[in-house]
C-alpha cells in the first residue's frame, strides 16, 4: 500500500513538472509583446528662442501724480480716443497766489481812465494759442513762464498800463485767465490721448527702446541674447512720476519675431518663404504661418526675421518666447522603432496576420524621433490587397493600418505560427 501511494506521489509530481516547463517554454518562445499599426503624423520641429518686436509707442506722465485709465489691458482702441487722466499733484497754493495776483492787475485796470483800454484786441487765434501754453505752466507749477508768456504773444499786442506783469492784458484777458487758473485749481487734469490705432496695454518692460519696430531687420545673434528686464503693470501702481511710462499702444495688424537658431538648422530655411511656426508661451501653444523676410548669418548662429499679420493678441504683451519652427510634417503609419529590423538588406518588420503566421514586410520610413517611427502607407494595388512601397525600382507590399506588429522582432522568425 506505501509503495502505491509513494508511485502516484511520484506520478502527480511528473506531470506538474511538465505542464509547468511547457508552460514556461510557451511563454519564453511563443509569446511576444505586439503593437497596432495606426495612422498618425509626425513633425520635423527645430526649438528656437524668439524675441517678440512690436510696432509700439510708450506714453510717459508729463508730472508726477496718479492714472485714471478708461480702458481694460489689451483692449482694441482708435485713434484719439481719450484713454487716461492724468491727476497732477500740482500745489494749490502756487495757483491761489496767481489769482489773487490777477484780480489784483484786473482791479487796478478797472480804476485806469477809459484811455488806458486796448487800442488792438489779441485776435482769437492767439489768445487760444495763449491759454493753452499758459495752462501747461501752470500743471507744471512754471511761475516764470507763466509771467513770461506775454513775451511769446505777437508783436501786435496791446497797449500797456502800469500794472506789474499782467500789464499787457485787458480786463477780459485777465479775466479769462482768472477763470482757467479756477479751473486747474479744481481739476488738475491732464488728458491722454490714443495716438494710434491698436492694442492698449499697461504692461511696460523697459526694452521697447531696445527692440525697435524700424531697425528688426539689423538684429543679429549678438543683439539678440536675452537681457534682464522687469515687466511693470502701471494700472496697479498708485502714483508715477514726471517721464515714466504709464501706458502704451501696439500696432496690432502686423509684428516680428526674432528667431536664433545654429547655423546648420539655419540653411533649412529660405528669405521670402512661408513656415509653419508654434508659439510656446504660458503653458500654452500657438500655431501660425510666419514670412521669412530675412535670415541674418552669424559666425555660430542665425537669426530668421518671422513676419507674422495674425493671433497678435495671444502674445501682445510678451517679449521673449519659445518657438518650435515645423519644417516638415510626416503623415504615414506610426510603429515603434522597436520593432524595426532588417532581412534581405531591407528595413522592415514582422506582422502576425490574421492565421497567426509570422510575415516579414518591408517598410519605407518617413520619419522618426527616440520614441516614434513613421512609416509609408505605400500606393493603392488594387481591393483587397496590400498597398505596395518601391525600393530601388522594385515594389514590395508593406504593412497596414491594424497589423498587429512585432515588438521583438529578434524572437521571431517568417513563418512561424504565433502561439
Amino acid at each position: 500500500m506505501a509503495r502505491k501511494n509513494f508511485g502516484l506521489k511520484n506520478f502527480f509530481f511528473s506531470f506538474a513538472t511538465v505542464c509547468l516547463v511547457i508552460y514556461i517554454f510557451k511563454n519564453i518562445n511563443g509569446s511576444v509583446d505586439i503593437m497596432v499599426a495606426e495612422n498618425d503624423k509626425l513633425e520635423d520641429v527645430i526649438e528656437a528662442s524668439g524675441i517678440v518686436v512690436k510696432d509700439e509707442e510708450v506714453y510717459a506722465a508729463s508730472l508726477d501724480g496718479s492714472v485714471t485709465y478708461y480702458y481694460d489691458d489689451g483692449t482694441k482702441v482708435k485713434e484719439g480716443l481719450l484713454v487716461a487722466d492724468l491727476n497732477t499733484d500740482t500745489n494749490s497754493a502756487q495757483i491761489n497766489k496767481q489769482i489773487e495776483e490777477v484780480q489784483t492787475a484786473i482791479d487796478l485796470k478797472k480804476s485806469k481812465d477809459n484811455s488806458a483800454a486796448s487800442e488792438q484786441a489779441l485776435s482769437d487765434e492767439t489768445l487760444s494759442s495763449y491759454e493753452t501754453e499758459l495752462q501747461a505752466s501752470i500743471l507744471s507749477s512754471d511761475l516764470d513762464a507763466m509771467y513770461n508768456i506775454v513775451g511769446q504773444v505777437n508783436n501786435k499786442s496791446i497797449e500797456t498800463y502800469s500794472g506789474g506783469e499782467y500789464e499787457q492784458y485787458d480786463i477780459e484777458q485777465l479775466e479769462t485767465m482768472k477763470k482757467s487758473l479756477i479751473g486747474s485749481s479744481s481739476t488738475n487734469k491732464v488728458p491722454y490721448y490714443s495716438g494710434m490705432a491698436g492694442i492698449i496695454t499697461y504692461k511696460i518692460d523697459g526694452l521697447e527702446d531696445v527692440y525697435k519696430f524700424e531697425d528688426v531687420m539689423n538684429l543679429t545673434p549678438s543683439s539678440t541674447k536675452e537681457q534682464d528686464y522687469a515687466l511693470s503693470d502701471k494700472s496697479q501702481s498708485d502714483k508715477v512720476a514726471k517721464d515714466e511710462g504709464i501706458y502704451k499702444i501696439i500696432r496690432n495688424f502686423e509684428y516680428y519675431i526674432a528667431a536664433t537658431v545654429d547655423n546648420e538648422k539655419a540653411k533649412l530655411f529660405e528669405e521670402n518663404k512661408y513656415v509653419k511656426v508654434r508659439v510656446l508661451s504660458d503653458g500654452s501653444e500657438h500655431e501660425v504661418w510666419g514670412y521669412i523676410e530675412k535670415i541674418n548669418y552669424g559666425s555660430e548662429s542665425s537669426v530668421l526675421i518671422l513676419y507674422f499679420d495674425d493671433f497678435f493678441y495671444k502674445i501682445y504683451d510678451k517679449r521673449y518666447v519659445n518657438l518650435q519652427i515645423i519644417t516638415d510634417i510626416h503623415e504615414g503609419l506610426k510603429i515603434s522603432p522597436a520593432a524595426l529590423t532588417k532581412k534581405d538588406g531591407l528595413d522592415g518588420v514582422y506582422v502576425e496576420d490574421a492565421s497567426n503566421i509570422i510575415k516579414f514586410f518591408p517598410v519605407e520610413i518617413l520619419g522618426q524621433n527616440g520614441d516614434v517611427t513613421i512609416v509609408s502607407n505605400g500606393e493603392y494595388a488594387g481591393e483587397n490587397e496590400r498597398r505596395i512601397i518601391y525600393i530601388n525600382d522594385k515594389n514590395y507590399s508593406t504593412i497596414k493600418t491594424f497589423d498587429k506588429v512585432i515588438l521583438e522582432p529578434d524572437k521571431v522568425y517568417e513563418g512561424q505560427i504565433a502561439e
